[in-house]
């Protein structure tokens, strides 16, 4: 179960992060990424925690987003909650080369809660 102080810091850093980052263009984001964001948590549950991860990194889609950007998002709370600085390319691989059941089971939970989160802040911006 998910503590209130956890999902109060989720949002705080889905949102840093997104404010930081290249989606977000003079105080609007595509409402691709909208969608795109949404999905990615479902995409989890349907096919996996690796192959929506390595689907997301390959970044092309009939949206006109980049798809890679969303797996940086995650990369940056990831880093936000764990002090590292880590980018997406490396956060990716990180998490493909993990074999262990019970640490893939780990970062699927955790990149799950950062997507519900990024779901969540970044329909608080101005979608075009």
């Amino acid at each position: 179960m998910i503590t209130k102080q956890r999902k109060g810091d989720l949002i705080a850093w889905a949102n840093y992060v997104i404010a930081q980052s290249t989606i977000l263009k003079k105080g609007t984001i595509n409402k691709s990424y909208n969608g795109q964001i949404a999905s990615f948590s479902v995409t989890i549950a349907m096919s996996g925690l690796k192959p929506a991860l390595a689907l997301y990194m390959n970044g092309s889609s009939s949206s006109d987003v980049d798809k890679t950007k969303i797996i940086d998002l995650v990369a940056q709370m990831y880093n936000e909650e764990h002090g590292g600085n880590i980018d997406g390319k490396t956060f990716y691989d990180k998490v493909i080369k993990e074999k262990d059941d019970e640490k893939i089971e780990q970062y699927q939970k955790t990149i799950v809660e950062y997507a519900i989160a990024l779901k969540l802040a970044v329909r608080t911006y101005k979608l075009v």
